[in-house]
């Protein structure tokens, strides 16, 4: 059980995460202890912004669509933030392939000049994710040597969040809504290389998204994570320390076709982690401290995202 341990946290170290943590995509998969075993979880994740905005009296679009208040130029300070408690599972069909579902509940709240102008909780989009190891190493007892593999997944985002919330006398922003009320693809890739105790990852998941009923576009977007990780025994535990860096970004919005280029933009985060198993139960922790925005004009700074877990395995005979 040790040996597949190790073999199966190193095997799936791979992080792949989806920006818009709002739109219930911040998919973060982790390690996992065993090789290809089917397993149930639920992760809660909350992204912080700051920040204090520009807003020109001639703006009609404030970041995802939502209106700027007021006929003249002003500075606005803002606070969102969006948290997201999400069950998943992922089922293994054979050693290569598996399937994984997400159904979010969210909350997003935004204040504005310190006065709380959205607070809204509801179902978000689920989605699907099927992922075949194309490349690599299979499950097996050897932990002595060298491994990799690489890793290719697609997915779909359902529209079944809603998108008509009013609160405080107006329709709310694009992201502030719980769901997107589009279908939207998705695309990750995956390597990893591991020794017998220290290993590092990368993983890359893009997201393309459709086009919402007002003709209304979210912009494309990709995420990068890239980490080192180290296992540790522990007794009948294993602690998993994981350092690296996140990089996520978006292409600008766009309307009837026409793009806005006070959306979009990237932001640079350090990525801090930690996972401890004990037998087929797993808790993790992750903590993501933005160094650079480069973002739109109209678009909030991101701070700080958290992510916190809890998983088990229903390890195979």
């Amino acid at each position: 059980m040790k040996k597949n341990f190790v073999l199966g946290a190193l095997l799936f170290a791979a992080l792949p995460v989806l920006a818009c943590d709002q739109c219930g995509c911040g998919l973060l998969l982790g390690v996992q202890p065993y090789d290809h075993a089917t397993n149930f979880g639920l992760q809660w994740r909350m992204r912080y912004l700051e920040g204090t905005v520009h807003v020109p009296g001639t703006a009609s679009l404030l970041k995802h669509g939502g209106h700027a208040e007021g006929p003249v130029d002003r500075q606005a300070t803002y606070v969102e933030t969006y948290s997201v408690l999400e069950a998943r599972g992922e089922f293994w069909f054979g050693q290569r392939t598996s399937l994984m579902a997400s159904f979010p509940v969210l909350n997003n709240f935004q204040a504005v000049d310190g006065v709380r102008s959205a607070d809204t909780y509801g179902l978000g989009d689920p989605i699907l994710l099927a992922r075949h190891a194309v490349l690599g190493s299979t499950s097996g007892p050897d932990t002595t040597r060298l491994r990799h593999r690489f890793t290719i997944g697609l997915g779909l985002k359902l529209p079944l969040g809603r998108t008509d919330v009013v609160q405080y006398g107006r329709l709310l922003d694009h992201d502030l809504q719980p769901g997107t009320g589009t279908w939207d693809g998705l695309l990750s890739l995956e390597y990893m290389v591991r020794g017998t105790r220290w290993g590092t990852s990368l993983g890359v998941m893009g997201r393309y998204n459709g086009v919402m009923a007002d003709g209304y576009r979210m912009g494309h977007s990709a995420a990068l994570t890239a980490e080192v990780f180290r296992i540790i025994p522990l007794h009948d535990f294993k602690l998993i320390p994981s350092f690296g860096g996140y990089l996520e970004s978006a292409l600008p919005d766009r309307m009837d076709h026409v793009a806005d280029p006070t959306t979009g933009g990237s932001t640079l985060f350090s990525h801090a982690g930690a996972r401890l198993w004990w037998k087929n139960l797993g808790l993790s922790f992750t903590w993501q401290q933005a160094l650079l925005n480069d973002l739109g004009s109209l678009m909030i700074p991101n701070r700080e995202r958290f992510v916190a877990g809890i998983t088990y395995n229903f390890e195979k005979d």
